[in-house]
């Protein structure tokens, strides 16, 4: 059967002689398919796949994480290879959004314009858990449980920073490989401890690796130490942090889970088993 891999197209950094810039972007190769994961804050991704052989065209569709635009302003860039393949995503994706700076004026940190158009008309709407292929499925919808920490201080919904954005269509992959089962995630915007109840939602009580961004790269330490905790408690064997987890919570991941920690950077492939 063929193995399960995941291309990291675009990642904060990156193996020499490929770019990097603060955004994600991935590419996961099963049974003969090649599904996208987001598209990056520019074309830069796009170099990346050619050097990994990656056809980014011939995708059957493309699952976007949550709508900022460091994971879809690649968009158009993209459907200008030839790639006409639906965007899966939460409906909330299309949202306008800015982040508030402190002593400065809100940066808009939306899907920019034309490939929020794109996205729009090629929008299938995911709700809950849509299943992409027999070993792929889109996860939504993660509910915010009291007490557990979110990654969404700062964002609002307009630009006078009036009404929170609590980023509701934050969402994550679930794959299910040999190797038993991934999850790959984009900025894990509704929290770590959150999104493995969720999974559990799924029948889902242990993980092989989780894969991208954790945004731990401003949470105060007591967050890592959350998120550590959630991990072994998952039994989590492969911790693959990248793209918003920043390098020294990735270190006290390190530390905290010895042995079970790899940085992502652009240019890596990743190969889980074979796709069950």
């Amino acid at each position: 059967m063929t193995r399960v891999a995941l291309h990291v197209l675009m990642d904060n950094r990156a193996l020499p002689g490929f770019a990097s810039e603060w955004g994600f972007a991935a590419a996961l190769e099963a049974r003969g398919e090649t599904w996208l994961w987001d598209a990056g804050a520019s074309p830069a991704f796009l170099d990346n796949a050619r050097r990994l052989g990656v056809r980014v065209e011939a995708a059957r569709g493309l699952a976007l994480s949550h709508g900022h635009y460091d994971h879809g302003a690649g968009l158009t860039a993209l459907c200008a290879t030839g790639f006409d393949g639906p965007v899966h995503a939460h409906p909330e994706a299309l949202r306008e959004r800015w982040a508030e700076r402190r002593g400065k004026a809100p940066d808009a940190i939306g899907v920019p314009e034309e490939p929020r158009r794109i996205l729009g008309a090629r929008l299938a709407a995911a709700r809950s858990t849509v299943r992409l292929a027999p070993w792929l499925d889109i996860c939504t919808d993660v509910a915010r449980l009291p007490g557990n920490p979110e990654s969404v201080r700062g964002f609002f919904l307009d630009p006078g920073c009036t009404h929170p954005d609590a980023v509701p269509d934050d969402a994550f992959l679930l794959l299910r490989t040999g190797a038993g089962p991934v999850a790959v995630l984009g900025c894990c915007h509704s929290g770590l401890v959150n999104t493995l109840a969720r999974l559990r939602q799924e029948g889902i009580g242990r993980l092989h690796a989780v894969v991208g961004g954790l945004h731990l790269y401003n949470a105060p330490p007591g967050e890592v130490d959350d998120a550590a905790a959630a991990l072994a408690a998952f039994g989590v064997e492969r911790i693959l942090p990248g793209h918003c987890t920043g390098d020294a919570a990735t270190a006290a991941l390190a530390r905290a889970l010895p042995g079970r920690v790899e940085p992502l950077a652009a240019g890596m492939t990743l190969r889980f088993g074979a796709a069950s």
